[in-house]
């Protein structure tokens, strides 16, 4: 069994996965991994953009701060420091590290196939 802290640095994003995911029956366990995986895996604080699919003109450079919350709904947020603004809570799937080498490029990476993938629940 691999370490959750591991999990970003095995070369392979469906080995990823499987590493996270292999215990977890259905969306909101999978969700719950995916909270381990930002709590434990993730190294802030990091440089990111913040892109907002409301208003695609949106490119933000932040500074992510580490792990706000896990909406049932919503999915993982992230706190951003903005400079000269005030801090928000922000959707993962919007962040992409400026680092793409990065284990936090990779844990954001690997969240967003998810999402994507329909690992949250539109309802």
């Amino acid at each position: 069994m691999t370490d959750i802290e591991d999990i970003p640095r095995l070369p392979d994003r469906q080995q990823r996965l499987d590493a996270l995911l292999v215990d977890c029956y259905g969306q909101d366990e999978e969700l719950s991994a995916f909270g381990v995986y930002f709590s434990d895996a993730l190294q802030p604080p990091f440089a990111a953009l913040w892109r907002d699919p409301d208003d695609p003109d949106h490119e933000e450079a932040v500074t992510v701060a580490g792990l706000a919350r896990v909406d049932d709904r919503r999915g993982v947020r992230l706190k951003v420091q903005r400079p000269g603004r005030r801090d928000r809570h922000v959707l993962a799937e919007q962040l992409w590290a400026t680092d793409r080498g990065s284990v936090n490029a990779t844990i954001l990476d690997d969240y967003r196939h998810w999402v994507g993938g329909g690992g949250l629940d539109p309802e």
